[in-house]
């Protein structure tokens, strides 16, 4: 499999990261802490520009989401794609809902519900009795920001006993709003007693795979980030007449650093391409977007922690943007399950399977 980007997807990727270089700039993400309303000027020309597309099959598929969702990790972009594009829509494209594809393709902000309390792997918080949807979920992206709410449910109704379902936020959606690791994409969490707009019978392992895939993009670009902002600050920064790059310490783990980085960014691709091919069964699908999804959070992790030790005090400072990529590596590493959940899952599969 060639995982490898092809000309057209190159260009999709440096046209959005110019686009990110001049309409996010480097603070953007530590204004939308202290401004809630911060995220909506970019938001308005991420949708102009039709990056909210992405939700529907269209022309573009796995691969240049994945393209776009790394960008935006890289700028700390504080805007809802990944929840709407990358985890609502995904969760709805096996579904073929289509209708509420088109309103999240159209703009409309949406999040995906389906972390139960205590539990570290997402699943089906809700359940889906009499046509009303009910239950709760913690740790929903965006949230406060969302026109729509995904979710899986459980129900007696359908093959396989999980459906997915979207509900408008509104009567009936009731946010509990907390403190967020990273204020740019503010978490909340969620009581549902109300209606579905739409529901579907779906496979609770399929319908979680494009979100793996979609987070693990995100953070692989938020590793790259944090990585070349440390590598740029060893080449200049000098100690005893060297550039601080050049000490064992230092250069050893950015050394690391770039090794977990490139395998989580081929893991992320190839789980993309297998998406996009449709010989794929779904439970190697599930296990390549979650061995990417764990690869990337620890990466990301780990970049944005070395970031703060080689910039030194200067890192540790609130001015400075090493906390940002922490904050945002540490959020995002736990969504849809942290990186020891996900290989603990996918080890216990293989171990069952060669019984």
């Amino acid at each position: 499999m060639d995982v490898g980007l092809n000309a057209d997807q190159l260009s999709l990727r440096d046209t959005v990261r110019d686009i990110l270089r001049t309409e996010c700039p480097a603070d953007a993400a530590r204004q939308a802490f202290t401004d809630p309303e911060r995220w909506r000027a970019l938001w308005k020309t991420v949708v102009d520009l039709g990056w909210t597309e992405l939700a529907e099959a269209g022309d573009y598929g796995p691969v240049e989401l994945a393209v776009v969702l790394e960008e935006c990790g890289a700028a700390l972009a504080p805007i809802p794609l990944l929840s709407s594009v990358g985890l609502a829509a995904g969760a709805l494209r096996p579904a073929g809902l289509d209708a509420v594809l088109a309103e999240i393709a159209g703009g409309a902000v949406a999040t995906l519900a389906v972390h139960a309390r205590g539990s570290r792997l997402a699943g089906a918080p809700m359940a889906l009795h009499g046509g009303r949807l009910r239950g709760r979920a913690v740790a929903v992206p965006n949230l406060s920001r969302a026109d729509l709410l995904v979710t899986l449910a459980r129900t007696d109704t359908a093959p396989d006993g999980t459906v997915v379902a979207a509900v408008r936020c509104g009567d009936g959606v009731t946010v509990i709003a907390g403190e967020s690791t990273d204020p740019a994409q503010p978490l909340a969490d969620v009581e549902v007693d109300a209606e579905p707009v739409a529901i579907a019978p779906v496979d609770s392992e399929t319908a979680l795979t494009r979100p793996l895939v979609a987070v693990a993009a995100d953070l692989v670009g938020v590793a790259g980030a944090a990585l070349h902002r440390a590598v740029e600050h060893a080449k200049t920064r000098r100690q005893f007449g060297a550039p601080i790059g050049a000490f064992q310490g230092i250069k050893h783990a950015l050394a690391d650093n770039y090794v977990g980085l490139e395998r989580a960014r081929s893991l992320t691709y190839a789980a993309a391409a297998r998406l996009a091919d449709p010989t794929t069964s779904p439970a190697a699908a599930w296990t390549s977007a979650a061995l990417a999804k764990a690869a990337a959070g620890d990466a990301a992790v780990n970049c944005a922690r070395t970031a703060v030790q080689v910039h030194g005090a200067l890192g540790q400072t609130w001015e400075h943007d090493a906390h940002l990529y922490v904050r945002h590596a540490w959020q995002a590493g736990a969504m849809l399950g942290d990186s020891r959940a996900l290989y603990h899952e996918v080890g216990r599969r293989f171990a069952g399977s060669a019984k």
